[in-house]
């Protein structure tokens, strides 16, 4: 497997955009840069007007409004009922759910993607909009007025107490998640991208796309080095490339991380047969 120019270039502008203090994220600029693994050649200030226009237009229909519940709505009537932002619900799964630019082409995505909408037109518009990632979910938050009201980008922006959460956590895991009000503690940015890649690299590793996984992971540990299953993942894409060296290097790093994987003896026993492959070639 071999990594594209295209990909070291934008591997470097990555890096360079997140490997940074959380309050100097660009969320947007990274969305857009993930979205380029996809399709190279978008149009970042195209998008960038979309996402202006959008906040200027809600600014105008929330100006003199504190209540944050009254913006919630008005936030809902521009985006879902006059723009047609709404969730993929009949093809969850598609990629395109994920990529930025593509959700802003056909209105339509992931909770993560379209909360990331939700946030960067609030911002623009004046507002604070945080991003809340429950667990299975992502909403947003709105504060205002010394108020919080949580909204589901996913459905129409549909306004959310702190009850029906919890409801949706106990379906979510069946009733085997702890709820407690940390879980609606706003997201930095780099927890944001992380789920957002880890989304799309849980599609294509299900369509057996490993270029593509491995690039995403590849973005997942720089921005959490304690991510252990992706270095476990990325090791066994390691060992399919028959770099057995650095396929021992991250199942190793996966056992360190994790505190008694349930499936430790079969990565020792796998690390082992890596081991004699790689005294072969040497």
């Amino acid at each position: 497997m071999v990594l594209t120019d295209h990909f070291a270039s934008l591997n470097e502008q990555f890096l360079s955009a997140t490997m940074c203090p959380e309050d100097r994220i660009d969320l947007v600029h990274a969305a857009l840069l993930i979205s380029r693994l996809a399709y190279p050649d978008l149009d970042e200030p195209f998008y960038l007007a979309e996402l202006e226009e959008l906040g200027r237009r809600l600014r105008a229909m929330t100006e003199g409004l504190g209540d944050a519940g009254r913006i919630a709505q008005m936030m809902a009537r521009l985006l879902c009922e006059e723009e047609g932002f709404r969730g993929n619900s009949k093809d969850y799964y598609d990629p395109d759910n994920s990529y930025l630019n593509r959700v802003l082409d056909r209105r339509t995505g992931s909770p993560i993607s379209l909360c990331l909408v939700y946030m960067e037109v609030g911002r623009r518009a004046g507002l604070s909009v945080r991003g809340i990632g429950m667990p299975g979910h992502f909403i947003a938050g709105l504060y205002s007025g010394g108020r919080r009201c949580l909204v589901d980008p996913f459905h129409c922006g549909v306004v959310l107490d702190e009850e029906e959460c919890r409801r949706r956590v106990a379906v979510q895991h069946g009733g085997f998640k702890p709820f407690g009000p940390r879980l609606l503690d706003p997201a930095p940015p780099k927890r944001m991208l992380v789920r957002l890649l880890r989304n799309l690299r849980g599609i294509y590793t299900h369509r057996s796309e490993g270029i593509k996984s491995f690039q995403i992971i590849e973005w997942i540990v720089a921005l959490d080095p304690h991510a252990a299953d992706e270095y476990k993942m990325r090791g066994y894409i390691y060992e399919g490339m028959g770099a057995f060296d650095l396929a021992v290097r991250d199942m190793e790093k996966y056992l360190s991380l994790t505190l008694d994987p349930p499936d430790a003896q079969a990565i020792h026993t796998r690390i082992e047969e890596l081991g004699k492959k790689t005294s072969r070639l040497h």
